[in-house]
């Protein structure tokens, strides 16, 4: 399987922004602030797991990202 460096940085990236949200609904002092922190993480968690299906999508096809 081949997985272009990129896909693996954006993954990172989003997965710290997750985690970010996740902080950031934790220690809020507001609705808006956990909602939109739970919604970040939420993203994040559907982002990355879309990122994997791709992955393989392509590796059926035979097709490298």
């Amino acid at each position: 399987m081949s997985i272009l460096p990129v896909s693996w940085i954006v993954g990172v990236c989003v997965g710290i922004l997750g985690l970010l949200g996740l902080t950031m609904a934790a220690h809020s002092l507001d609705a808006g602030t956990h909602i939109f922190g739970m919604l970040l993480f939420a993203f994040a968690i559907l982002f990355d797991f879309w990122l994997i299906k791709r992955s393989y999508d392509l590796q059926e096809r035979g097709q490298s990202i």
